[in-house]
């Protein structure tokens, strides 16, 4: 996997209870979205902002 050096207004991080990735709005850190993958959980994210 490759990574970037961005300035994202999102962080990313792996419940790994339920195995879910969690984006949350760096602004707005109660807005938050889940996903099987990072891709889906910032999809998601996007959707609610």
């Amino acid at each position: 996997m490759q990574f970037q050096k961005t300035n994202s207004w999102f962080s990313i991080v792996l419940d790994t209870q339920r195995q879910l990735f969690v984006a949350t709005d760096k602004q707005h850190p109660e807005v938050s979205a889940e996903g099987i993958t990072i891709e889906d959980a910032v999809a998601n994210l996007k959707t609610q902002a």
